[in-house]
């Protein structure tokens, strides 16, 4: 299967409005402006620019019940749009004092302009069928948007995170756009031409509207499970050191940086490389980015300069066979690094150099470690000493 979906370019057509003649003067002031937003289909590479062919790199099938629980391997189509407009007076450049806002559930959207110069901000609203969106927009701050997600309700059992803020959920993928110094003027020569038939001036102003949240697909590759020591994942996942929040106006991530969690679940006995086959652990992680990393686009790609001080660690939890449960803390930072906008996240493990943890007291809950692990490479083994 190879998703198609979305990288969305955004395409603003002011429209100014006149009497019922041809090629007329512009000179009525609150003239129209239309904004349209067609969406266009595109490859999860895009988002990615990676220069590898990433099926082959990803071992785990996500099947029906995946997409059920997780969604599609893709970046899903808008639904509705929030619109924000910021009037700036006759001069370009000039501060947000004023702001109109409206929700588009088409893909047009046409309002009321004076002449003058505008700021317009666009960005996709979240389809949540089960209200449980956990992004939070606030544009209460009239120079940007920003958004962030909310936390977790279950603490997870960490001795490592034990002293920390429960971790933030991970967002649901979402788009901005936006464009500065849009000019409403009284020059004919200032659009594009003139739409005899709707009897309006016609200006195009483009730009493209950019991913804010990014797809990493992470897989464990569990080696030498015969004996079905490893069941699978005891709890949710926690990816480190990723941004906290995202300036939805200039696509920026934020400096300060949060635990986020996701599921995974494990499959038995499937195809890995070279005609071996292993147990495999998958699951879609979502995120804002790394800290103060700037906003995706198509011709930058992957280009990134950020937190240096700030890693990234995978802390996984595994069930074993005996019903006990224990913690094992794995550095992704450089594969982070190497992918900011999402990709491939591989942790490789050896199960039968592993000892299974002993269940306290034989009843419930299991024993929590945080074991020293040796830093990933691919196409290497991570052996667990414990």
């Amino acid at each position: 299967m190879k998703p198609m979906r979305l990288l969305a370019p955004f395409t603003a057509i002011i429209m100014a409005l006149t009497a019922c003649t041809i090629e007329p003067p512009l000179h009525l002031p609150a003239e129209t402006v239309v904004v349209d937003l067609p969406i266009v289909i595109t490859d999860l590479e895009v988002v990615w620019s990676l220069n590898v062919d990433w099926e082959s790199e990803w071992f785990y099938p996500w099947e029906q019940e995946d997409i059920d629980r997780w969604g599609e391997l893709s970046y899903p189509m808008p639904r509705s749009y929030e619109i924000r407009r910021y009037y700036l007076g006759s001069r370009p450049g000039g501060a947000h004092t004023t702001v109109d806002g409206t929700t588009l559930l088409t893909t047009t959207y046409r309002s009321k302009y004076d002449f003058g110069y505008y700021d317009l901000l666009a960005w996709s609203n979240i389809y949540s069928p089960d209200q449980t969106q956990v992004v939070v927009i606030d544009d209460s701050n009239l120079d940007y948007v920003w958004a962030t997600t909310t936390r977790s309700r279950y603490p997870l059992n960490i001795p490592a995170l034990k002293d920390q803020a429960l971790p933030h959920n991970h967002p649901e993928i979402f788009y901005s756009a936006y464009e500065q110094d849009v000019h409403i003027s009284n020059n004919k020569e200032d659009y594009d031409y003139y739409d005899e038939v709707e009897n309006v001036w016609v200006k195009h102003l483009k730009c493209e509207m950019q991913p804010l949240v990014f797809i990493y697909l992470v897989q464990v590759i569990v080696h030498n499970n015969g004996d079905g020591r490893i069941v699978g994942p005891s709890q949710s996942t926690v990816i480190t050191g990723v941004a906290s929040g995202v300036n939805v106006t200039t696509g920026a991530t934020g400096h300060e940086s949060t635990n986020v969690i996701f599921d995974m679940r494990m499959k038995k006995d499937l195809p890995y490389r070279n005609g071996s086959r292993a147990d495999i652990m998958g699951g879609k992680l979502t995120t804002f980015g790394l800290c103060d990393m700037p906003s995706w686009s198509r011709s930058r790609g992957q280009a990134f300069a950020g937190r240096a001080d700030v890693d990234n660690y995978m802390m996984l939890g595994l069930h074993f066979i005996n019903g006990a449960d224990s913690t094992f803390v794995y550095p992704i930072t450089d594969q982070m690094r190497r992918q900011p906008h999402g990709g491939i996240i591989t942790i490789e493990i050896l199960a039968d150099t592993i000892t299974v943890p002993i269940k306290p007291g034989g009843g419930g809950g299991g024993s929590m470690f945080d074991p020293n692990v040796n830093p990933y490479e691919p196409g290497d083994t991570t052996e667990i000493e414990i």
